[in-house]
């Protein structure tokens, strides 16, 4: 067993992929609640995401602002984006900047704020990824549902709200069809059985469609890993959709066990160990057959319609910062800056038509 230091950490990144990671650093920043020694937690968890170099870090429980902070200070190869909701406990996206962009960031499905750990909602950031070949648009959906503790009541409730709030994200994915999704984070549930009494996994609605979505984490459950450090069970987890499945790399999908490195990882660090996975978008994935009406927008001096079909049902448009210029229903150009703009609109069989334009 190796003492800290951030050089016992090994590289796992490789220069040929897009390497994930999803990981709970259980209260970092809360002098309250996790490892008491906040200034030993942090050095610890630098020392991981620096020592593994990998590419995208979803995180889990990021605690206080000096926290954030802190962590995006010590790393400068990265940038990030953290969720805004009230709750403490934060998840938090950290990319390596030579290769990502963050096009939009938002969190979804409001409407299911109690089924989503009363109000730790979904965030989703749309990035615009640089694999060294090409150029990709990823979405990435931080989650972290509704922990299983508490009374035999509140347990049986808590299972009914990651069944319920992950069946409200597939709907919110099956809708957009057209996007690439990467959702990575705390499942707080395992794949197999349901930590809850061995109930059915929450999670069976997406796994039966196996059309629609994959879970490269499911294998690490399969083969009896876990990813925590406490219990037996697999609850972090990583998916893709079907427009995201061809870059997944076949078998990459595993457990860091840092307590190999950092002695009393359990105590000091965080409950939880780093799954990653990785991707490679060097790949020209196989022609898919999508039925979709043929659509035409186009600009009458005012505003966009759509020539030929049905009006879109919302409109977004973002700057080449990634802002979120105008929401509305077709895109104004009242409303719209002057520049090369990105325009999202959304129909009602789920497909999303987007376009770069110039107004003067």
């Amino acid at each position: 067993m190796f003492g800290l230091n951030a050089q016992n950490i090994p590289k796992i990144g490789t220069d040929t992929t897009v390497d994930v990671v999803c990981w709970n650093t259980e209260w970092l920043g809360d002098a309250l609640n996790g490892p008491t020694n906040e200034i030993t937690q942090m050095k610890n968890v630098v020392a991981v995401i620096k020592g593994m170099d990998m590419d995208l870090w979803g995180l889990c429980e990021v605690s206080s602002p000096v926290a954030w902070d802190t962590l995006r200070a010590r790393l400068p190869e990265y940038d990030g984006v953290i969720s805004t909701w009230s709750q403490t406990q934060k998840t938090a996206l950290l990319y390596r900047k030579s290769m990502f962009r963050v096009l939009s960031a938002q969190h979804i499905l409001a409407v299911y704020e109690r089924e989503f750990a009363s109000g730790r909602l979904p965030l989703e950031v749309m990035l615009e990824v640089n694999s060294g070949v090409k150029k990709d648009t990823v979405y990435a959906i931080l989650i972290h549902l509704k922990a299983n503790t508490g009374t035999t009541a509140e347990k049986a409730e808590s299972y009914d709200f990651r069944k319920r709030s992950s069946e409200a994200l597939k709907d919110y994915m099956d809708a957009r069809k057209t996007r690439k999704f990467l959702v990575i984070g705390d499942w707080n549930d395992d794949l197999d059985v349901s930590i809850y009494n061995n109930l059915t996994t929450p999670f069976a609605r997406i796994l039966t469609d196996t059309a629609g979505y994959f879970f490269p984490s499911r294998a690490l459950t399969l083969a009896g890993q876990r990813s925590t450090v406490s219990y037996s069970n697999m609850i972090d987890h990583q998916m893709v959709n079907r427009a995201m499945r061809p870059y997944y790399l076949a078998n990459s999908a595993s457990v860091f066990r840092a307590d190999a490195y950092i002695v009393g990882y359990g105590s000091n660090t965080s409950d939880h160990y780093p799954v990653f996975a990785r991707y490679d978008f060097r790949r020209t994935p196989p022609a898919v057959s999508v039925k979709k009406p043929i659509r035409e927008m186009v600009f009458d001096g005012v505003q966009w319609h759509c020539k030929g079909g049905s009006e879109p049902l919302y409109c977004r448009v973002f700057n080449t910062s990634g802002k979120c210029v105008y929401a509305g229903i077709q895109g104004s150009s009242a409303y719209l800056p002057p520049g090369i703009l990105l325009i999202e609109w959304q129909f009602a069989d789920g497909m999303v038509y987007r376009k770069l334009w110039f107004k003067d």
